[in-house]
Protein backbone atom coordinates (compact mmCIF):
# COMPACT_ATOMS: atom_id res chain seq x y z
CA UNK A 1 0.00 0.00 0.00
CA UNK A 2 1.41 3.17 -1.44
CA UNK A 3 1.66 5.64 1.65
CA UNK A 4 0.93 9.62 1.17
CA UNK A 5 3.49 11.92 0.57
CA UNK A 6 3.10 13.24 4.35
CA UNK A 7 3.12 9.60 5.53
CA UNK A 8 6.45 9.09 4.45
CA UNK A 9 7.79 12.19 5.48
CA UNK A 10 6.56 11.17 8.83
CA UNK A 11 8.02 7.88 8.49
CA UNK A 12 11.72 8.72 6.94
CA UNK A 13 11.75 11.03 10.19
CA UNK A 14 10.93 8.71 12.22
CA UNK A 15 13.66 6.30 11.22
CA UNK A 16 16.11 9.62 11.17
CA UNK A 17 15.92 9.29 14.59
CA UNK A 18 16.83 5.52 15.36
CA UNK A 19 13.29 5.38 16.66
CA UNK A 20 10.90 2.44 15.72
CA UNK A 21 7.81 3.76 13.77
CA UNK A 22 4.72 3.10 15.40
CA UNK A 23 2.02 3.48 12.67
CA UNK A 24 3.30 1.62 9.33
CA UNK A 25 5.98 -0.58 10.53
CA UNK A 26 4.38 -3.46 8.40
CA UNK A 27 5.40 -1.50 5.77
CA UNK A 28 8.94 -1.51 6.09
CA UNK A 29 9.18 -5.36 7.70
CA UNK A 30 11.61 -7.29 5.98
CA UNK A 31 13.70 -10.52 6.89
CA UNK A 32 11.67 -11.15 9.79
CA UNK A 33 9.13 -13.58 7.97
CA UNK A 34 10.08 -17.15 10.38
CA UNK A 35 9.08 -14.89 13.04
CA UNK A 36 6.23 -12.78 11.80
CA UNK A 37 4.65 -16.52 10.75
CA UNK A 38 5.12 -17.96 14.09
CA UNK A 39 3.06 -15.05 15.25
CA UNK A 40 0.58 -14.75 13.00
CA UNK A 41 -0.10 -19.01 13.77
CA UNK A 42 -0.73 -18.09 17.09
CA UNK A 43 -3.00 -15.13 16.86
CA UNK A 44 -4.88 -17.48 14.45
CA UNK A 45 -5.05 -20.06 17.02
CA UNK A 46 -6.01 -17.46 19.47
CA UNK A 47 -9.35 -16.54 17.45
CA UNK A 48 -10.47 -19.93 17.94
CA UNK A 49 -10.21 -20.05 21.82
CA UNK A 50 -6.44 -20.96 22.37
CA UNK A 51 -3.83 -18.71 24.47
CA UNK A 52 -0.15 -18.13 24.20
CA UNK A 53 2.87 -16.36 25.41
CA UNK A 54 5.90 -15.36 23.61
CA UNK A 55 8.99 -14.27 24.46
CA UNK A 56 10.81 -11.58 21.97
CA UNK A 57 14.31 -10.96 22.83
CA UNK A 58 17.44 -9.45 20.93
CA UNK A 59 20.11 -6.72 20.93
CA UNK A 60 19.28 -2.92 21.31
CA UNK A 61 18.98 -2.15 17.78
CA UNK A 62 17.96 -5.20 15.82
CA UNK A 63 14.59 -4.99 15.39
CA UNK A 64 12.60 -5.95 18.69
CA UNK A 65 9.99 -2.93 18.67
CA UNK A 66 10.07 -3.07 14.90
CA UNK A 67 8.28 -6.57 14.66
CA UNK A 68 6.11 -6.36 17.50
CA UNK A 69 4.97 -2.57 16.30
CA UNK A 70 3.92 -4.22 12.64
CA UNK A 71 2.69 -7.20 14.94
CA UNK A 72 0.12 -4.75 16.44
CA UNK A 73 -0.71 -3.03 13.22
CA UNK A 74 -1.84 -6.70 12.17
CA UNK A 75 -3.46 -7.45 15.37
CA UNK A 76 -5.62 -4.68 15.03
CA UNK A 77 -6.37 -4.90 11.42
CA UNK A 78 -7.49 -8.66 12.70
CA UNK A 79 -10.02 -7.10 14.73
CA UNK A 80 -8.20 -7.81 18.46
CA UNK A 81 -8.50 -5.52 21.23
CA UNK A 82 -4.86 -5.01 22.47
CA UNK A 83 -3.20 -3.36 25.21
CA UNK A 84 0.60 -2.25 25.20
CA UNK A 85 2.79 -0.66 28.03
CA UNK A 86 6.42 -1.66 29.45
CA UNK A 87 8.19 -2.61 32.56
CA UNK A 88 9.22 0.71 34.00
CA UNK A 89 8.76 2.46 37.77
CA UNK A 90 5.13 2.62 37.68
CA UNK A 91 4.73 -1.01 36.73
CA UNK A 92 6.59 -4.07 38.17
CA UNK A 93 5.33 -7.68 37.15
CA UNK A 94 5.45 -9.11 40.51
CA UNK A 95 1.92 -7.57 41.67
CA UNK A 96 -0.63 -9.36 39.56
CA UNK A 97 -3.33 -6.99 40.39
CA UNK A 98 -1.01 -4.06 38.83
CA UNK A 99 -1.15 -5.77 35.49
CA UNK A 100 -5.02 -5.77 35.55
CA UNK A 101 -4.48 -2.32 36.04
CA UNK A 102 -1.80 -1.81 33.42
CA UNK A 103 -4.10 -3.51 31.23
CA UNK A 104 -7.02 -1.94 31.27
CA UNK A 105 -5.30 1.56 30.93
CA UNK A 106 -3.63 1.42 27.92
CA UNK A 107 -6.45 -0.57 25.29
CA UNK A 108 -6.05 0.30 21.56
CA UNK A 109 -8.57 -0.73 18.88
CA UNK A 110 -8.85 -0.86 15.47
CA UNK A 111 -11.43 2.23 15.24
CA UNK A 112 -8.55 4.11 16.94
CA UNK A 113 -5.43 2.76 16.61
CA UNK A 114 -3.52 5.96 17.21
CA UNK A 115 -4.38 7.10 20.85
CA UNK A 116 -5.58 4.59 23.95
CA UNK A 117 -9.21 4.07 24.37
CA UNK A 118 -11.20 4.22 27.94
CA UNK A 119 -12.75 0.90 28.89
CA UNK A 120 -16.23 2.89 27.84
CA UNK A 121 -15.34 3.46 24.29
CA UNK A 122 -15.39 -0.20 23.78
CA UNK A 123 -18.68 -0.49 23.85
CA UNK A 124 -19.57 2.24 21.23
CA UNK A 125 -20.79 0.46 18.51
CA UNK A 126 -22.42 -1.98 20.56
CA UNK A 127 -24.69 0.32 22.57
CA UNK A 128 -25.38 2.09 19.71
CA UNK A 129 -26.82 -0.94 17.81
CA UNK A 130 -28.82 -1.66 21.24
CA UNK A 131 -29.95 2.27 21.12
CA UNK A 132 -31.25 1.61 17.61
CA UNK A 133 -32.77 -1.89 18.17
CA UNK A 134 -36.41 -2.31 16.46
CA UNK A 135 -37.54 -4.16 19.37
CA UNK A 136 -37.81 -2.50 22.99
CA UNK A 137 -36.66 -6.24 25.50
CA UNK A 138 -33.47 -6.16 23.20
CA UNK A 139 -31.27 -3.96 25.45
CA UNK A 140 -32.59 -6.13 28.64
CA UNK A 141 -32.13 -9.66 26.82
CA UNK A 142 -28.62 -8.92 25.36
CA UNK A 143 -27.06 -7.03 28.58
CA UNK A 144 -28.66 -9.55 31.00
CA UNK A 145 -27.16 -12.46 28.98
CA UNK A 146 -23.96 -11.13 28.62
CA UNK A 147 -24.12 -10.80 32.50
CA UNK A 148 -24.83 -14.18 33.44
CA UNK A 149 -21.96 -15.03 31.02
CA UNK A 150 -19.55 -12.75 33.34
CA UNK A 151 -20.99 -13.78 36.09
CA UNK A 152 -19.53 -17.50 36.04
CA UNK A 153 -16.01 -15.41 36.04
CA UNK A 154 -16.57 -13.16 38.99
CA UNK A 155 -20.41 -12.29 40.60
CA UNK A 156 -19.13 -8.38 41.04
CA UNK A 157 -17.64 -8.41 37.77
CA UNK A 158 -21.14 -9.11 36.22
CA UNK A 159 -22.98 -7.04 39.03
CA UNK A 160 -20.60 -3.57 38.22
CA UNK A 161 -21.14 -4.43 34.50
CA UNK A 162 -24.67 -4.24 34.85
CA UNK A 163 -24.23 -0.86 36.80
CA UNK A 164 -21.97 0.21 34.03
CA UNK A 165 -24.78 -0.68 30.99
CA UNK A 166 -27.49 1.05 33.31
CA UNK A 167 -25.53 4.53 33.43
CA UNK A 168 -24.54 4.29 29.81
CA UNK A 169 -28.58 3.50 28.14
CA UNK A 170 -29.65 6.27 31.14
CA UNK A 171 -27.66 9.02 30.44
CA UNK A 172 -26.49 8.75 33.81
CA UNK A 173 -22.79 9.89 33.66
CA UNK A 174 -21.79 9.20 37.60
CA UNK A 175 -23.08 5.48 37.50
CA UNK A 176 -21.01 4.99 34.91
CA UNK A 177 -17.80 6.79 35.64
CA UNK A 178 -17.98 5.11 38.80
CA UNK A 179 -19.08 1.88 37.77
CA UNK A 180 -15.95 2.04 34.82
CA UNK A 181 -13.48 2.78 37.80
CA UNK A 182 -14.71 0.40 39.49
CA UNK A 183 -14.11 -2.90 36.28
CA UNK A 184 -10.59 -0.80 35.11
CA UNK A 185 -9.30 -1.65 38.90
CA UNK A 186 -9.13 1.94 40.32
CA UNK A 187 -8.88 2.02 43.72
CA UNK A 188 -9.68 4.87 45.46
CA UNK A 189 -13.50 5.45 44.75
CA UNK A 190 -15.18 6.66 47.80
CA UNK A 191 -16.67 4.03 49.54
CA UNK A 192 -20.32 6.01 49.75
CA UNK A 193 -20.17 5.88 45.46
CA UNK A 194 -19.84 1.84 45.80
CA UNK A 195 -22.40 1.61 48.14
CA UNK A 196 -24.98 3.66 46.06
CA UNK A 197 -24.27 1.78 42.96
CA UNK A 198 -24.07 -1.63 44.83
CA UNK A 199 -20.51 -2.17 43.92
CA UNK A 200 -18.21 -4.65 45.90
CA UNK A 201 -15.10 -5.14 46.73
CA UNK A 202 -12.07 -4.37 44.80
CA UNK A 203 -9.61 -5.62 41.91
CA UNK A 204 -6.90 -7.69 44.46
CA UNK A 205 -4.66 -10.03 43.78
CA UNK A 206 -7.00 -12.71 45.07
CA UNK A 207 -9.48 -11.59 42.05
CA UNK A 208 -7.66 -10.35 39.37
CA UNK A 209 -7.22 -12.86 37.08
CA UNK A 210 -10.87 -14.17 37.20
CA UNK A 211 -11.40 -10.11 36.40
CA UNK A 212 -9.16 -10.45 33.63
CA UNK A 213 -11.20 -13.66 32.12
CA UNK A 214 -14.48 -11.63 32.81
CA UNK A 215 -13.01 -8.89 30.72
CA UNK A 216 -11.73 -11.26 27.70
CA UNK A 217 -14.92 -12.91 27.65
CA UNK A 218 -16.50 -9.99 27.25
CA UNK A 219 -15.10 -8.54 24.49
CA UNK A 220 -15.39 -11.86 22.26
CA UNK A 221 -19.15 -11.73 23.06
CA UNK A 222 -18.72 -7.76 21.82
CA UNK A 223 -16.97 -9.95 18.40
CA UNK A 224 -13.33 -8.89 18.71
CA UNK A 225 -11.31 -12.09 18.69
CA UNK A 226 -9.50 -11.53 21.65
CA UNK A 227 -6.66 -9.66 23.98
CA UNK A 228 -3.22 -9.39 23.02
CA UNK A 229 -1.00 -7.68 25.54
CA UNK A 230 2.42 -6.53 24.42
CA UNK A 231 4.41 -5.88 27.67
CA UNK A 232 8.16 -4.14 26.83
CA UNK A 233 11.14 -4.15 28.39
CA UNK A 234 10.95 -7.38 29.85
CA UNK A 235 14.96 -7.42 30.95
CA UNK A 236 14.52 -4.77 33.64
CA UNK A 237 13.19 -7.00 36.24
CA UNK A 238 16.96 -8.31 36.36
CA UNK A 239 17.19 -5.37 38.41
CA UNK A 240 14.72 -5.60 40.43
CA UNK A 241 15.45 -6.99 44.80
CA UNK A 242 15.62 -10.90 44.61
CA UNK A 243 12.43 -11.75 46.32
CA UNK A 244 10.49 -9.00 43.58
CA UNK A 245 12.19 -10.15 40.64
CA UNK A 246 11.38 -13.87 41.78
CA UNK A 247 7.78 -13.14 42.14
CA UNK A 248 7.73 -11.39 38.63
CA UNK A 249 8.78 -14.81 37.17
CA UNK A 250 6.31 -16.81 39.33
CA UNK A 251 3.94 -14.77 37.67
CA UNK A 252 4.84 -14.79 34.35
CA UNK A 253 5.18 -18.59 35.13
CA UNK A 254 1.26 -18.80 36.15
CA UNK A 255 0.47 -17.08 32.91
CA UNK A 256 2.08 -19.51 30.89
CA UNK A 257 0.50 -22.21 32.80
CA UNK A 258 -3.25 -20.81 32.34
CA UNK A 259 -2.79 -19.25 28.63
CA UNK A 260 -1.43 -22.89 27.31
CA UNK A 261 -4.10 -25.18 29.59
CA UNK A 262 -7.23 -24.06 28.87
CA UNK A 263 -7.43 -21.90 32.27
CA UNK A 264 -7.02 -17.92 30.43
CA UNK A 265 -8.74 -18.46 26.76
CA UNK A 266 -8.37 -15.88 23.61
CA UNK A 267 -5.05 -13.88 25.44
CA UNK A 268 -1.92 -13.53 24.09
CA UNK A 269 1.06 -11.70 25.83
CA UNK A 270 4.09 -11.03 24.18
CA UNK A 271 7.00 -9.99 26.54
CA UNK A 272 9.83 -8.37 24.55
CA UNK A 273 13.30 -6.95 26.25
CA UNK A 274 16.94 -7.69 25.60
CA UNK A 275 18.71 -11.47 25.30
CA UNK A 276 20.43 -10.00 28.61
CA UNK A 277 16.80 -11.61 30.34
CA UNK A 278 17.80 -15.28 28.93
CA UNK A 279 21.71 -15.26 28.94
CA UNK A 280 22.09 -13.65 32.85
CA UNK A 281 21.92 -17.34 34.58
CA UNK A 282 22.12 -15.28 37.62
CA UNK A 283 18.63 -13.23 37.53
CA UNK A 284 17.55 -14.08 34.41
CA UNK A 285 14.96 -16.49 33.30
CA UNK A 286 17.38 -19.54 33.71
CA UNK A 287 17.54 -18.16 37.78
CA UNK A 288 14.09 -19.68 38.23
CA UNK A 289 13.73 -23.39 37.05
CA UNK A 290 10.29 -23.46 36.38
CA UNK A 291 9.63 -20.84 34.53
CA UNK A 292 13.12 -21.76 32.74
CA UNK A 293 11.56 -24.94 31.93
CA UNK A 294 7.72 -23.49 31.01
CA UNK A 295 9.85 -21.84 28.65
CA UNK A 296 11.96 -24.59 27.39
CA UNK A 297 15.37 -22.52 27.55
CA UNK A 298 17.82 -24.55 26.31
CA UNK A 299 20.68 -24.45 28.98
CA UNK A 300 23.48 -24.82 26.89
CA UNK A 301 22.33 -22.46 23.89
CA UNK A 302 19.86 -20.07 25.67
CA UNK A 303 19.68 -17.61 22.93
CA UNK A 304 18.09 -20.60 20.79
CA UNK A 305 14.66 -19.83 18.57
CA UNK A 306 11.87 -22.16 19.75
CA UNK A 307 8.74 -22.90 21.46
CA UNK A 308 7.95 -19.61 23.39
CA UNK A 309 11.05 -17.52 22.16
CA UNK A 310 11.96 -15.53 19.27
CA UNK A 311 15.10 -14.50 19.58
CA UNK A 312 16.24 -12.12 16.86
CA UNK A 313 19.45 -12.14 14.82
CA UNK A 314 20.85 -9.52 12.88
CA UNK A 315 19.53 -8.88 9.33
CA UNK A 316 21.03 -10.68 6.90
CA UNK A 317 22.56 -9.19 3.46
CA UNK A 318 19.72 -9.94 1.67
CA UNK A 319 17.24 -8.38 4.01
CA UNK A 320 19.21 -5.25 4.17
CA UNK A 321 19.21 -4.48 0.52
CA UNK A 322 15.30 -4.97 0.55
CA UNK A 323 14.75 -2.31 3.64
CA UNK A 324 17.46 -0.32 1.63
CA UNK A 325 15.38 0.01 -1.82
CA UNK A 326 11.45 0.10 0.47
CA UNK A 327 13.58 2.96 2.44
CA UNK A 328 14.79 4.75 -0.46
CA UNK A 329 11.34 4.53 -2.39
CA UNK A 330 9.44 5.99 0.71
CA UNK A 331 12.60 8.55 0.59
CA UNK A 332 12.13 10.00 -3.01
CA UNK A 333 8.39 10.95 -2.52
CA UNK A 334 9.62 13.94 -0.77
CA UNK A 335 13.00 13.97 -2.20
CA UNK A 336 15.03 13.77 -5.45
CA UNK A 337 18.76 11.61 -5.73
CA UNK A 338 21.24 11.72 -8.09
CA UNK A 339 20.26 9.51 -11.08
CA UNK A 340 23.46 7.74 -11.56
CA UNK A 341 23.23 6.14 -7.87
CA UNK A 342 20.94 2.83 -7.82
CA UNK A 343 19.11 1.02 -4.64
CA UNK A 344 22.66 -1.49 -4.71
CA UNK A 345 25.20 1.08 -5.15
CA UNK A 346 23.68 2.96 -1.99
CA UNK A 347 23.66 -0.42 -0.20
CA UNK A 348 27.43 -1.33 -0.84
CA UNK A 349 28.49 2.27 0.05
CA UNK A 350 26.52 2.75 3.37
CA UNK A 351 27.71 -1.07 4.32
CA UNK A 352 31.32 0.42 3.85
CA UNK A 353 31.23 3.53 6.35
CA UNK A 354 29.70 0.97 8.49
CA UNK A 355 31.50 -1.48 11.27
CA UNK A 356 29.82 -4.83 9.64
CA UNK A 357 30.92 -6.69 12.91
CA UNK A 358 29.08 -4.04 15.73
CA UNK A 359 26.08 -3.14 13.18
CA UNK A 360 22.56 -3.92 14.44
CA UNK A 361 19.95 -2.67 12.20
CA UNK A 362 19.22 0.78 13.64
CA UNK A 363 22.77 1.64 13.00
CA UNK A 364 22.28 0.80 9.24
CA UNK A 365 18.75 2.30 8.62
CA UNK A 366 20.23 5.82 10.29
CA UNK A 367 23.71 6.09 8.72
CA UNK A 368 21.10 5.25 5.50
CA UNK A 369 19.33 7.96 5.66
CA UNK A 370 22.02 9.97 6.86
CA UNK A 371 23.60 9.49 3.73
CA UNK A 372 20.33 10.01 1.28
CA UNK A 373 19.96 13.39 3.35
CA UNK A 374 23.99 14.38 2.48
CA UNK A 375 22.99 13.18 -1.34
CA UNK A 376 19.45 14.68 -2.23
CA UNK A 377 19.57 17.27 -5.22
CA UNK A 378 15.89 19.09 -3.81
Amino acid sequence: MRLTNEEALKLINTLRSGTSPVYHANDLMTGREPEMEDLRLSMQLLSKGSGSVKIISGNYGVGKSFLVNAFKEIALNEDFIISSFQINNGFRLNKIDDLYYAIMHNLYLKTRPTSKVSFDDIFDIWVDNLQNAPYSDRKRYEVNTVCQELSKFNMNFARAFLSFMRGRIQRNQEMMNVSCSWLTGERNIPYELKQKYDLVGAVDKTNTLDFLKAFIKLITLLDYKGLIVFIDEIDLVINDRVDIRQSAYNNLKHLIDLSTSGGMNNVMFVFSGTQEILTDREKGFLSNTALSQRLNINQENPLENKGNLLVLKPLDSLALLSLTQKIIKLYQQNAILPANIDDHEIFKIVMRNLKVEHMVTRHYVTALIEYLDQNKLA
